[in-house]
């Protein structure tokens, strides 16, 4: 089994007194009332704390590709504010490791602080995880020091350059997938390398299911004008060289 998947999770913590009180008022049953307190109070935070914490992960699953295990295929780091079972647990491959945070100090961090923050989260369960089941804990601290290296940016280019009717331009796309948002943009560059145009046409939800649907197909209009179409072809996003 290859392990090439890492996501930080905010699981739900059942708050006895908050059932009690929506229990009474809305005079239901506990389970009832476990599943509105999630629905009311939990859930927009758990997505929240997802999307703000997925450039690192991302970032670190394309740099790291793939580990050979017995039976881990993801890590998942379960962020607490207190740990009350310190047992990793494996379901179906699944690999959960608690780690105490707040989340309230979370939220008053930056942008920089934040990604620092969900790397040293990671690393915390990952070498966890490394001891228990006794991996080389080497491969992932060089993909964190890689992070590091790159100042926490995840941007990437997205398939191959292509090439403009004329042969004076190359098009690409390029992603930055920040805390806040994916940020795609079209770049025009010169035969040489020169970038003389780059246009953000896009700005998504920082999560794959959000942004993939824009990535359908790169192509030229004309000589000087670049097309992004999106996976069904319902979309196009244009970036003009002037000439």
């Amino acid at each position: 089994m290859y392990l090439k998947e890492f996501n930080l999770d905010l699981p739900y913590v059942v708050d006895d007194e908050n059932i009690e009180s929506i229990m009474k008022k809305q005079k239901c049953e506990r389970n009832e009332a476990i599943k509105l307190d999630y629905a009311l109070n939990w859930k927009w935070k758990r997505r929240s704390f997802s999307l703000e914490t997925r450039c690192i992960t991302a970032m670190y699953e394309r740099l790291f590709g793939k580990y050979n295990t017995k039976d881990c295929r993801k890590v998942l780091i379960e962020c607490v504010e207190n740990i009350t079972d310190e047992r990793i647990v494996n379901v179906s491959g699944v690999c959960s490791v608690p780690i105490q945070f707040s989340l309230n100090d979370f939220n008053e961090k930056n942008e920089l602080e934040k990604k620092k923050t969900t790397l040293r989260l990671l690393m915390e369960g990952i070498e966890k995880l490394a001891l228990r089941n006794n991996w080389e804990v080497d491969p992932f601290r060089e993909i964190a020091l890689q992070i590091e290296a790159l100042d926490y940016a995840n941007e990437w280019t997205w398939k191959k350059d292509l090439k403009s009717p004329n042969k004076k331009h190359n098009a690409r796309v390029i992603c930055h997938h920040n805390v806040d948002s994916m940020d795609i943009f079209l770049s025009i560059l010169q035969r040489d390398g020169t970038q003389v145009l780059l246009e953000k046409v896009i700005s998504e939800q920082p999560d794959e299911f959000a942004y993939a649907k824009h990535l359908g197909e790169l192509t030229w209009v004309s000589d000087f004008e670049v097309a992004l179409i999106n996976k069904t072809g319902t979309e196009k996003f244009y970036a003009t060289l002037e000439h």
